[in-house]
C-alpha cells in the first residue's frame, strides 16, 4: 500500500448506487478497493445489464475499454473507498516495479478465471448449482480479506443483483434460495449469507477454489 500511494492514487469515496464509471464513457482511470462493494457490469438494450462480477476489497479494477471508451459499467454496490490513478501513470510505475508488475498480471490472472466460472455458471450449470457456486465463490474471496465469521458473511446484493449476475430472473432466483434453504445448504436473510452444510454445498456445486486462491 505504501508503494501504491506513493505512485500517485489518490483515496475516493463513492455513496451506493454512484456511477463509476459509465459504458460507453472515456475512461483512464484505475482503481483500487479499499472497502465496500462494487459491481462491473455490460449494459444492454433496455435497462437489462449483465453483471460480470463483484469488486471486493482488495481487488484492482481496470475498465476494459476499445478505442479509450469504457465497455463496461464500474458501480458502487455499496458505500465504496477506492484509491485512483490514471491508467498511463499506473503502467509507467508497474514498468518500474517488477513486484507492482507482478501484481497486476496476477490480479489479470485470477479476473480471467472468475470471468471463466462466470461464463460456465451461465452457459452449462443448473440454475441451482450455479447459485451455489457464486456464494461459494464469494465466501472463498471474502475469506483471503477476513470479512467471513463463523461459516457466515454480510452480502448486500439483492435478487435483482443475483439475477443479473446468474442468468436468471429474480422469481427463479427466489425459489433457487428457498431450494438451498430446504436443503439446508445455506441460508441468506437480511443481507447476511450463513453456510449450513459447506461441504455438502461444495460437492453439489462441483466448486474448487483453487482459482481464487492462486
Amino acid at each position: 500500500m505504501a508503494l501504491i500511494k506513493a505512485l500517485g492514487f489518490t483515496p475516493k469515496r463513492y455513496p451506493a448506487e454512484s456511477v463509476i464509471v459509465g459504458q460507453g464513457e472515456v475512461s483512464d482511470r484505475v482503481f483500487i478497493v479499499e472497502s465496500g462493494w462494487g459491481c462491473i457490469s455490460h449494459e444492454l438494450e433496455g435497462g437489462q445489464r449483465q453483471i460480470l462480477d463483484f469488486a471486493l476489497t482488495g481487488d484492482i479494477v481496470l475498465p476494459q475499454s476499445y478505442a479509450g471508451s469504457a465497455l463496461e459499467t464500474f458501480v458502487a454496490q455499496t458505500e465504496l473507498s477506492v484509491l485512483v490513478a490514471s491508467t498511463k501513470a499506473f503502467t509507467r510505475a508497474a514498468m518500474k516495479s517488477s513486484h507492482l508488475f507482478s501484481l497486476i498480471l496476477e490480479t489479470l490472472m485470477q479476473h480471467r478465471s472468475v470471468i471463466a466460472q462466470h461464463l460456465t455458471n451461465v452457459g452449462r450449470r443448473s440454475a441451482l448449482a450455479r447459485t451455489a457456486h457464486l456464494f461459494l465463490e464469494l465466501k472463498a474471496r471474502l475469506e483471503r480479506i477476513g470479512s467471513v465469521t463463523h461459516n457466515s458473511y454480510e452480502c448486500p446484493l439483492t435478487q435483482y443483483d443475483l439475477a443479473d449476475a446468474l442468468g436468471l430472473t429474480p422469481i427463479h432466483v427466489n425459489r433457487m434460495l428457498r431450494e438451498l434453504r430446504e436443503r439446508k445448504y445455506l441460508e441468506f436473510r437480511q443481507g447476511n449469507v450463513r453456510m449450513l452444510d459447506e461441504p455438502g454445498l461444495t460437492k453439489f456445486a462441483r466448486f474448487e477454489r483453487d482459482y481464487i486462491e492462486r
